[in-house]
């Protein structure tokens, strides 16, 4: 390839970056928050393979101490063992992610009488370079907005969703159906289950991705998703939340949003890498109690490749002994891919 070729190419591949909103809330019925979610952060990410940001959402189920286990083992396994994978592929480590989770969830409802039958959604999403791959089981959700237009890029393994792809339900009908919430494959249930691995579909500037339990989806419709995508993202995830709950919120509302942007327009102000980087679980109902905390931001030059920030020293105005970590369901990250 020549100088001119390749210096041509740089210039029509911009390096991209991603910022990453998540919030959860136990919602106006449930009694205990059961969804779990969660992202790699650059300090994770460094020496892993198969590499980019991963994003996970699950939504557990099978009483009262087995839907939030089996929920944060899903997200917790299918973490570490992508971050611990040995190929180079995100799909292939994605599946194996995800299958290994899956047997652990079964594992455990075997050895233990009272998670016995539990079982999860999962759907994960790895952004890396210019392109993106997911894994998915159950009825959580991945859309992305693009353009104005919105796509729901997994397919429910539900009984309701199956009957309208067989054309035995209309779409409106099953919004109401009493057995909506009937799921036909589910991580954990069985020793075995299929997964749902597509990529890579490229990503674009501009890109939003939404990843959401069904106490989001189940009654903010996708005209509002699409709506709200263009808000900054802290907006946007609030706004899906705040309609979640004026529509009583009959179940956990998790949302995870990321936009892709060029990583030259990122600007110090950025809200960035925080040392608070656990998934949190919100189980607080009313919204005027809650606040967003500043997380410091990054101050120093993307690095090569693909790999993640790195942490900057702290600056005078950083690092002051009464600064407080997010409040619980309120995270915010930006990622170099």
């Amino acid at each position: 390839m020549s100088d001119s070729a390749t210096a041509e190419t740089a210039v029509s591949t911009p390096r991209l970056a991603a910022l990453v909103v998540l919030r959860t809330d136990v919602g106006l019925v449930r009694s205990e928050n059961q969804d779990f979610a969660a992202y790699t952060t650059a300090r994770e990410e460094r020496g892993s393979h198969p590499g980019g940001r991963l994003l996970i959402v699950a939504d557990g189920m099978g009483g009262h101490r087995g839907g939030a286990t089996a929920s944060r083992l899903a997200t917790e396994v299918v973490k570490r063992q992508y971050l611990d994978s040995e190929t180079g592929d995100p799909a292939a480590a994605l599946r194996d992610a995800l299958t290994r989770a899956n047997a652990r969830i079964h594992s455990e409802a075997q050895s233990n009488a009272d998670l016995r039958g539990m079982g999860t959604t999962t759907s994960a999403l790895v952004l890396k370079n210019d392109r993106a791959w997911f894994a998915h089981v159950g009825d959580s959700r991945i859309y992305r907005v693009r353009g104005g237009e919105i796509e729901q890029l997994t397919e429910d393994h539900s009984l309701v969703a199956s009957m309208v792809r067989e054309g035995l339900l209309t779409t409106k009908e099953a919004e109401n159906h009493p057995r909506r919430n009937v799921l036909q494959r589910s991580m954990g249930v069985s020793e075995e289950v299929e997964i749902d691995v597509r990529g890579p579909f490229d990503l674009q500037v501009g890109d939003v991705f939404i990843l959401c339990s069904d106490g989001l989806h189940g009654v903010v419709k996708e005209g509002e998703i699409k709506e709200f995508a263009d808000r900054p993202l802290d907006e946007a995830a609030d706004q899906y939340v705040k309609l979640a709950l004026e529509r009583g919120a009959p179940d956990n509302v998790t949302v995870l949003v990321a936009r892709i942007v060029r990583a030259d327009d990122i600007g110090d102000e950025t809200l960035a890498d925080s040392p608070y980087d656990e998934t949190v679980r919100d189980e607080i109902v009313d919204q005027s109690s809650r606040t967003t905390a500043k997380i410091p931001a990054m101050k120093e030059p993307p690095p090569d490749g693909d790999g993640g920030l790195q942490p900057a020293a702290p600056q005078e105005d950083e690092g002051k002994a009464d600064e407080q970590p997010p409040k619980p369901g309120f995270l915010r990250r930006l990622f170099f891919l």
